[in-house]
């Protein structure tokens, strides 16, 4: 397989329902470039809708279409009434989100960024990985007649709700530094935000009645913390093992959506158990599963009973579902489904060629973040490549529940390393694997990686990818650091010296010296995330004693770069990743 026919792959999100219509967004590759365009699936056919290749956020109110039509630096809003040309109606340089209210439209959106003026920070939350430094915050426009700016400050609001053309909430920021949100009231007519709770919120909607439901926790600043769904009324609702969508993670460059639908008085959300997600309805504080099977709900809405989602499995990349029917946009791909696997508490999954082919071993980001039933691009790339495929869900993992997912806070390396090992061996023991193992992963699954070479000569090559080396450093230089790393580490302060000697037994770095590995590491030039400056460590460390190894930078790109980066570095890297295992590992 080559790598430019393994991102040839569309994938759909954003599901709406109309009559007996379902819109949504598709989403691909085109000339080294992504593509959105708005389609509609009906009577088990999909039609294009728009053509400009940068649409998305289909609305439709009365007898108009509306849309988000995005430039390089600019969004306009269209509408299309009836069978009139699209017009635009308002335009800003960035708009995240638009909903209806009243006779207009509440918009989440950005101002133009001065970026050729110096930045001065006062805060510690002036940078974000994909936005870079921060130079105009996300706020809250009303459309009407004209647009007019509602709620604005050093702050981001993230998401808005409206009900009954009265109340309105948003996700915001505000008040914090760590990017974890908290729900405020909106007073349209007075301007401002008033905090509901210190609850920490991913997802919001209103009831019939103009009661908030939202998906959250109420733990703090537990970045593990098992989400529930609050109802009016009633105890907080776990739906699976995790409440909420979006920690099952793949390398699809079209990202899932989590929300919340209510539709005649029942309230819809996805839940996520082992790797697979499924849909629920809630009706008086019970939950029944209405959505299930062996793959991830990337997507959904409800109207009238009926439910149309997004789903994806280890085999199809992107399937909308609706009413009995189902559209597929690749129907030319069918991937290998993996076969479930267990090491004790550990699950995992592996794809096997042949018994002698050589063995690639995943490690997963977060490190609360789990793999699931997704389709992966780069698993299905190099199962038809030669490699046996193997990826597992270590101790940390999410879904699994809050003991299994707090399982390695103070433990990042020793303790997966084992559950990992545990998981190779089953796998070895199975399948009579006989070929060499490699080891490959990104952010946490970078941190893996280097802890895997620094402390076992097991692998004979790795790839470690927008990793964490050195967690001291990380606190000063990623946009989260600062107190992820503590929180991680049970520490409450990064800056005093028992603090810092605790961070670099856990770093990679401490160990360079032990490293034999022959060691890629590929790297954004943007990532804010896990710094450029984290990689550059370990190849210079590597390189200093002997050990083989490169460093790739892509520029331009975030810590997304290995799932929404620019195309032709996505396409690059898995090439280069190919011919670095080609070149360590054997067939036996």
């Amino acid at each position: 397989m080559d790598p430019s026919e393994a991102y040839n792959v569309e994938y759909m999100s954003e599901p709406l329902i109309h009559q007996d219509v379902v819109y949504f967004t598709k989403k691909w590759i085109e000339k080294s470039e992504y593509k959105t365009s708005i389609f509609k699936f009906r009577n088990g056919k999909a039609e294009r809708v728009t053509y400009g290749g940068k649409e998305s956020s289909p609305i439709i109110s009365e007898s108009s279409f509306y849309y988000v039509k995005t430039e390089e630096k600019t969004a306009h809003f269209m509408r299309i009434k009836e069978n009139s040309e699209p017009v635009e109606l308002f335009s800003l340089p960035k708009i995240s989100k638009v909903v209806r209210y009243q006779e207009g439209f509440l918009v989440i959106g950005s101002e133009e960024e001065k970026s050729d003026l110096p930045l001065v920070a006062g805060r510690l939350n002036y940078r974000f990985d994909t936005r870079g430094l921060i130079r105009e915050r996300k706020n809250l426009y009303f459309f009407s007649d004209k647009l007019s700016k509602v709620i604005s400050g050093d702050y981001d609001v993230s998401d808005v709700i409206a009900h009954d053309r009265k109340a309105v909430a948003v996700i915001s920021f505000k008040g914090n530094d760590t990017g974890l949100a908290n729900l405020y009231n909106v007073d349209i007519e007075k301007c401002q935000i008033d905090k509901i709770n210190d609850d920490e919120i991913s997802s919001v909607a209103f009831n019939e009645k103009g009661e908030l439901i939202y998906i959250g926790h109420r733990e703090g600043l537990i970045p593990w913390a098992t989400n529930y769904i609050y109802l009016p009324g009633h105890e907080p609702v776990l739906l699976g093992k995790h409440t909420g969508n979006g920690t099952s993670i793949s390398d699809q460059f079209q990202g899932s959506e989590e929300n919340i639908i209510v539709d005649n008085g029942t309230v819809y959300a996805t839940g996520e158990t082992g790797g697979a997600s499924s849909i629920y309805a809630i009706k008086n504080g019970k939950a029944e599963v209405v959505v299930n099977g062996k793959a991830t709900i990337q997507c959904f809405d409800v109207k009238d009973n009926k439910i149309a989602y997004v789903y994806s499995s280890q085999k199809k990349p992107s399937i909308l579902a609706y009413d009995g029917k189902e559209y597929d946009p690749n129907i030319k791909i069918s991937g290998v489904s993996g076969e479930n696997l267990k090491a004790g508490k550990v699950e995992g999954w592996c794809m096997v060629g042949k018994p002698d082919n050589p063995n690639l071993v995943f490690v997963h980001g977060g490190p609360h973040a789990a793999y699931g039933e997704s389709y992966m691009i780069e698993f299905q790339y190099f199962l038809g490549n030669g490699y046996n495929v193997l990826f597992c869900n270590p101790r940390g993992s999410s879904c699994y529940g809050s003991e299994f997912s707090s399982a390695c806070v103070g433990d990042w390396g020793e303790g997966p390393a084992q559950d990992i090992f545990d998981f190779i061996e089953a796998a070895k023991k199975k399948y009579n694997l006989k070929g060499d193992f490699g080891i490959t992963g990104g952010s946490y699954g970078g941190y893996m990686t280097n802890w895997m070479i620094t402390h076992s000569g097991f692998f004979k090559a790795g790839i470690s990818e927008r990793c964490v080396s050195n967690l001291v450093s990380m606190c000063g230089t990623s946009d989260i650091g600062f107190w992820f790393n503590a929180i991680y580490m049970n520490i409450e302060d990064p800056w005093v010296p028992e603090s810092m000697v605790n961070l670099m037994d856990q770093s990679p770095i401490f160990s360079i010296k032990k490293a034999k590995t022959p060691t890629m590491f590929i790297h954004g030039e943007n990532d804010y995330r896990c710094p450029i400056e984290q990689s550059e460590q370990m190849f210079v460390g590597l390189k200093m004693n002997g050990v083989e190894t490169e460093l790739v930078r892509y520029q331009g790109d975030s810590h997304e770069h290995a799932r929404a980066g620019k195309p032709p570095n996505m396409i690059d890297r898995l090439n280069r990743k190919k011919e670095w295992f080609d070149r360590y590992l054997k067939v036996h």
